[in-house]
């Protein structure tokens, strides 16, 4: 990563999060790694290098194969099959967020990471599409359990998605996105303390599919209304299968400021989700005022 590209994380990263304790910066940190496309593919093994490198501790606990869409669904009967395939590596059988509190309640129990990393994501996740992302969902879960978190994806081009190599742009960029990635934590760890983030806060990072290039810049983004992806369905009659797929959105009616706006045109995003998923206070007083209900 460029120091361009650095130092306007450094201006950006830092605005409106609340000040924190101290915490001994650079002695690394202990993160919990994970992802919904499975534990072995190639944007988790490029952020576990990457993160390692940078002199922390890294272990893996993301599902045995890929549980896109899943969002922040869980087991709730039966049993998951979890397997160690190699040293700081866990395969657990189960969804992204079954992957996360498995880790935390279990196999981490004796020793809490102090970060939570879901990706690098095969495919952007902007706009609604949060809400079904298994990516953002396991970063979700880790906030809502008290652990920071960040959610982590490389964009796709759809007009790579052909021919003997396809996303080639994709590939190319999961290291650099991974450098973009070290550089966040590296601020958050040596200016947050021992609140990396504040409580119940994942920041949802994007990358844009630019393979080795330098990205427009790096910007925080509001979360587009609009989904990131679209699903088509090609039904042949009243009843029966449907063929499902899933397209880009159209960007040219995002809000300027957008996640999947700034991603289309270059920029790597960061946008702040609010794990809590509640309005606040002046939201329901609002309704309140229209509801007859005992108070």
């Amino acid at each position: 990563m460029s120091a361009r590209t650095a130092s306007l994380v450094v201006a950006l990263v830092l605005v409106g999060l609340p000040p924190a304790p101290s915490l001994a910066y650079g002695q690394g940190l202990d993160i919990l790694l994970t992802n919904d496309d499975g534990y072995d593919v190639e944007g988790i093994r490029a952020l576990r290098d990457a993160l390692a490198d940078a002199g922390h501790s890294v272990m893996i606990v993301a599902p045995a194969d890929n549980r896109s869409g899943s969002g922040t669904s869980i087991t709730t009967s039966g049993t998951i099959d979890y397997v160690q395939e190699e040293a700081g590596v866990w395969a657990v059988d189960g969804t992204p967020s079954d992957a996360v509190t498995l880790g935390l309640v279990h196999i981490l129990r004796d020793q809490p990471p102090d970060l939570v990393v879901s990706g690098a994501n095969f495919g952007q996740n902007v706009g609604a599409s949060v809400l079904a992302s298994g990516t953002v969902g396991a970063a979700l879960t880790a906030a809502r359990s008290g652990i920071p978190a960040l959610a982590v994806s490389v964009a796709i081009d759809m007009d790579e998605a052909e021919g003997p190599a396809p996303f080639t742009s994709t590939r190319a960029a999961f290291a650099p996105a991974a450098a973009l990635v070290v550089e966040i934590v590296r601020q958050l760890e040596e200016t947050g303390g021992g609140g990396l983030l504040p409580p119940r806060t994942v920041l949802n990072i994007n990358y844009p599919a630019v393979g080795g290039a330098e990205p427009a810049g790096v910007r925080f983004a509001t979360v587009s209304r609009q989904r990131g992806f679209r699903q088509i369905y090609s039904v042949a009659g009243e009843s029966g299968p449907a063929r499902v797929r899933l397209v880009p959105s159209d960007v040219t009616e995002a809000d300027d400021d957008s996640d999947l706006a700034l991603l289309a045109e270059g920029f790597a995003t960061i946008s702040v989700l609010d794990g809590d998923w509640d309005v606040g206070r002046e939201g329901w007083e609002r309704l309140l005022e229209r509801l007859v209900i005992e108070r």
